[in-house]
């Protein structure tokens, strides 16, 4: 109850009864009826008129019609049977289908019509379709003409009875319109009658309340006076409320909402109007933060709101906006208390989404710092460990120039291998900031691939697997030489590690649609299960048994070029069978340089 409520009922006298109630009752009662029921009765006269109008006096109008064809029909077969001449055949049947014609648009207007009238057209229409297939025959059996005969005074007895049958139907349809206009009459005499009682009700309500206004503007005065202190109070209240930057709910003992200010509006996505008189428990608080349903004995709020204690939120709890969106919040419950009555609580909320999106953006970037100081840490240990007691070796042992030699090339294999773990980083870390560049020029897809199959030569004979270039289309492609071999080299080296001596590895370029040439690297290893393809292109993710050949960034940097330049990387494999890589690059011209 509002503060302008009390006023209005503490200005009513004590144990005064006022007969307001039943005068309005009254008065709303004359309103409607006097709006409603004379739209009704209008609208029944309307449905009867078009009843007839439409249905009835077209059906009676149709009957006359088919009486008349008849007539001209029973006249051309008349004629036939005295002259003998057989040109009066066509007309008749061309009158069937003009008679066929009207019994279907009577059958249409007798649907709503009574059960004798519909009878009675069906048996009309069986009389008819009995009279035609006779003198169908007559057409057919009579040679020349036969005044007299008794086919003759056959089909006129049929006549006859068919006419009388139509004429019963008229009389039936007749009944139905003079049936039709007698409900006509009684609703518009209904409708004089009833209009003039409830003009009388709506006179003598008129006058009960304009006795009960009378007294009823003592009362209004009286409440006037306090109605200013109330108002005053109220926007004092309103704008402590909207001067605060959290959002709070009223709610009632029932668990209902009853008042919510602007800035609680703004973050639940309602209205005051649209929440007041809504479950609480139903419309912001129903499901725990992964979405599952919160049952009411569950619920704090309610829990704390049965007793009348305080309720403060759980750490990341959530409150559910407008359409089940959820609100991360920090939210505490306090009772309000009226005196010594407890009136319900008062909700305080606070959207938390930005504060915890932020922890959340810290938290992951600390866990990414330790990830790559994991990485790192592990990949570049055990080269430097190597060039570290390489040079130990060089420094304090007296070696001749061979065993130098291979100590100095140790030194320069894992000084590579910590150049090429340090590029790819900086490559990846490149990719995610947006800043790698590529600068695509027209290449020859097959120069391409055998540069790229010699670099890998050796490491392929080492491994006893078959390095080849395959079938290649040699449609020129814009491409950066340098960052796709980069890129064929993760590929290949990838390839050559996960097939056995004997194997194959094949790199071949084909058009793929009519825009665009796919450069494949296929394999013949082990293959690659499902759950490990969906994880294929994560970065620092290597495949379990792959060993440790690298930072795991290597496919995340092939996909990152395809990417730059437009394309995009695929991969097809089956356990046991083998691998299939596809880099996919646009034969269309591009601007000389693109950056992501």
């Amino acid at each position: 109850m509002n503060d302008s409520e009390s006023v209005h009922q503490s200005a009513l006298p004590v144990g005064r009864k006022t007969r307001a109630p039943l005068a309005l009752a009254l008065v709303a009662v004359a309103l409607m009826a006097l709006a409603v029921v004379p739209i009704f009765l209008g609208w029944r006269a309307v449905e009867v008129q078009n009843q007839i109008t439409d249905d009835l006096l077209p059906a009676l109008e149709v009957g006359a019609r088919l009486s008349l064809v008849q007539a001209r029909q029973m006249s051309r077969l008349q004629s036939f049977l005295l002259t003998g001449n057989r040109d009066y055949r066509m007309p008749y049947i061309a009158a069937i289908a003009e008679e066929d014609s009207l019994y279907a648009y009577l059958g249409q207007r007798v649907r709503a019509m009574d059960f004798d009238v519909r009878e009675r057209l069906a048996k009309l229409s069986s009389e008819s379709a009995r009279w035609h297939f006779d003198n169908q025959a007559s057409f057919d059996e009579v040679v020349g003409p036969v005044p007299g005969s008794a086919i003759q005074a056959r089909s006129q007895t049929a006549y006859e009875e068919l006419q009388r049958a139509t004429r019963e139907l008229e009389r039936a349809i007749r009944s139905e319109v003079n049936a039709g206009r007698r409900r006509l009459d009684r609703v518009r005499w209904l409708q004089i009658w009833i209009s003039v009682g409830l003009a009388v009700l709506a006179f003598g309500s008129t006058l009960a309340v304009a006795r009960v206004g009378h007294r009823l503007r003592g009362y209004i005065s009286e409440a006037e006076r306090g109605q200013g202190d109330a108002v005053r109070a109220r926007r004092e209240i309103d704008a402590l409320l909207e001067a605060t930057g959290d959002g709070v709910l009223g709610i009632d003992l029932d668990g209902k909402c009853t008042s919510l200010n602007r800035v609680g509006s703004e973050i639940l996505g309602y209205t005051e109007r649209e929440i007041m008189g809504r479950d609480l428990h139903d419309t912001v608080h129903h499901s725990l933060p992964n979405g599952d349903s919160r049952s009411r004995d569950e619920s704090t709020i309610l829990a704390a709101l049965r007793d009348g204690g305080l309720a403060e939120s759980a750490d990341r709890d959530v409150l559910w906006r407008r359409r089940r969106r959820a609100l991360p919040a920090r939210w505490s419950l306090r009772p309000l208390i009226d005196g010594k009555t407890l009136r319900g609580a008062v909700l305080t909320f606070t959207d938390m989404t930005e504060i915890q999106e932020k922890e959340d953006a810290l938290r992951l970037a600390v866990a990414q710092r330790e990830e790559v100081v994991s990485i790192v840490s592990h990949d570049l240990r055990n080269p430097l460990g190597v060039v570290a007691a390489a040079a130990d070796l060089l420094l304090e042992l007296p070696l001749d120039d061979q065993e130098r030699r291979q100590q100095a090339d140790i030194i320069a294999r894992s000084a590579g291998r910590m150049a090429r773990l340090i590029e790819d980083l900086l490559d990846f870390s490149r990719i995610q900031a947006g800043a790698f560049v590529v600068r695509p020029s027209a290449e020859d897809p097959e120069d391409i691939l055998e540069e790229a199959r010699a670099l890998f030569a050796d490491q392929a004979l080492a491994a006893g697997v078959r390095l080849e270039v395959g079938p290649v289309d040699a449609q020129p492609v814009r491409l950066d030489r340098d960052r796709v071999l980069q890129a064929l080299a993760n590929l290949i080296d990838n390839a050559l590690r996960f097939t056995g001596s004997g194997g194959r590895v094949t790199l071949a370029a084909h058009a793929h649609d009519k825009d665009r040439t796919a450069i494949t690297v296929q394999d013949t290893g082990a293959g690659i299960s499902s759950d490990t393809l969906q994880h294929l292109f994560d970065r620092y993710w290597q495949a379990e048994g792959a060993g440790r050949g690298g930072a795991g960034l290597g496919l995340a940097i092939v996909r990152g070029i395809a990417e730059a330049h437009g394309g995009e990387v695929s991969v097809e494999s089956e356990v046991g069978r083998g691998t299939t890589f596809s880099l996919l690059f646009s034969r269309t011209a591009k601007p000389t340089e693109v950056a992501t």
